[in-house]
């Protein structure tokens, strides 16, 4: 089956080492160029030279209108396609290996179906070309612009995103390929992953393409741990890490973060936006995905989307991470930072006006600008879970 059948190329609008991408237009819901001009002319024609007066006046109207309204839709991008199709053996790098790719992408795309997730509308796997929802705004490399700075705003706007690929984790599904050049901007500003040309099924039913010690995936954004790995051996925590760098890029507006370096002055993004709200919880998240060592890395995209949905309902609740490193913007006049002045020394709370009974302790913080004071109690048996 070839997509002439029902697709028209409109123009081309990308290309790479695989195939090239067209955006299109469905015939079957708009017609042909041909019948829509004639369509348009005999009904046009007819009302002109007829007018009310005619005996099919209803119908030449109704024509009309159609026309119309079809060449309206036709000014929403919304209404058109994006059709990927395989290079020509001559144009392609490794022709048969592109081949198996583009059936695996296709049986991805339709194995898995979540809103955040490319949707395949159309294909033909021997032919070698696909359909899929064609995203005007582009890509989130060229939108990045409007996440800078805004944690909350970046863990709400990826947080779909990663339920998706938890989707595809369930199945046995590792994308490989997640970075901002491979996620859409969708029309009401939701990110859609998109290129499942490197997917790799971990399940023994999927045939392996790539070879043995490949590096696949893109050189900044796959794991170290993955670098000459065996393909068999790859888990869900390959797009774990990905996806903690592509959170990081959000969020600071950069392209690249090197290796695992976000604490580096240079990339931490607490140091960064100090002033942003909730970015002090931004790291922890980070220690758990951008990671050296694989062991360090969470497991999948559930437990990913655990730890997000964790930090959401901390802000959600307006609240802060307790941690003496951590600057915390004052309660109540929102300007300055407590600074800690007391850690527990029984002789520094005397002198503060504190006496404490027994073994009961306290730490004691201070806005910088306006004086208030913020307690943490202490007992005897050990400290409170958030100070260990």
């Amino acid at each position: 089956m070839t997509y002439e059948s029902r697709w028209k190329i409109i123009e081309k609008v990308g290309s790479g080492g695989q195939g090239e991408v067209y955006r299109i237009f469905d015939t079957q819901k708009f017609g042909t160029d041909e019948e829509f001009r004639k369509w348009f002319v005999y009904s046009l024609g007819r009302l002109s030279k007829y007018g009310t007066d005619s005996g099919t006046f209803n119908d030449d109207f109704k024509m009309f209108q159609e026309s119309i309204l079809k060449l309206v839709s036709l000014q929403d991008q919304s209404q058109y396609c994006a059709l990927k199709i395989l290079h020509k053996f001559e144009d392609a790098r490794d022709f048969e290996k592109a081949g198996e790719r583009i059936k695996k992408e296709i049986a991805a795309m339709s194995k898995v179906s979540h809103p955040n997730l490319l949707r395949i509308i159309d294909y033909d796997s021997e032919s070698k070309w696909f359909v899929s929802p064609f995203f005007s705004q582009g890509t989130l490399s060229k939108q990045s612009h409007s996440f800078v700075g805004d944690f909350p705003k970046c863990l709400k706007a990826i947080r779909p995103l990663i339920a998706g690929v938890a989707e595809l984790h369930k199945k046995g599904i590792v994308h490989r390929d997640i970075k901002p050049q491979n996620v859409f901007i969708g029309y009401n500003g939701e990110l859609v992953l998109g290129d499942f040309g490197l997917v790799f099924f971990t399940d023994e039913r999927h045939s392996r393409i790539s070879e043995t010690y490949e590096n696949v995936g893109s050189r900044d954004w796959m794991p170290p741990w993955a670098m000459g790995m065996r393909i068999e051996d790859i888990k869900s925590n390959f797009d774990i890490y990905s996806l903690g760098k592509l959170l990081w890029s959000m969020v600071s507006g950069s392209p690249i973060l090197r290796l695992w370096y976000f604490q580096k002055d240079e990339f931490n993004i607490e140091k960064l936006f100090p002033n942003s709200s909730f970015i002090q919880f931004a790291n922890p998240l980070f220690a758990k995905s951008i990671v050296e060592n694989e062991e360090d890395c969470l497991k999948d995209a559930t437990e990913l989307l655990f730890e997000i949905d964790k930090v959401l309902s901390v802000i959600s609740l307006n609240a802060d991470r307790v941690d003496p490193k951590v600057q915390r913007r004052c309660r109540v006049c929102g300007i300055g930072t407590y600074v800690e002045v007391i850690d527990r020394n029984i002789t520094d709370l005397q002198n503060f006006g504190l006496n404490p009974a027994g073994s009961r302790s306290f730490k004691v913080f201070i806005c910088n600008h306006c004086g208030n004071v913020q307690l943490f109690t202490f007992g005897d048996r050990k400290d409170p879970p958030a100070w260990t």
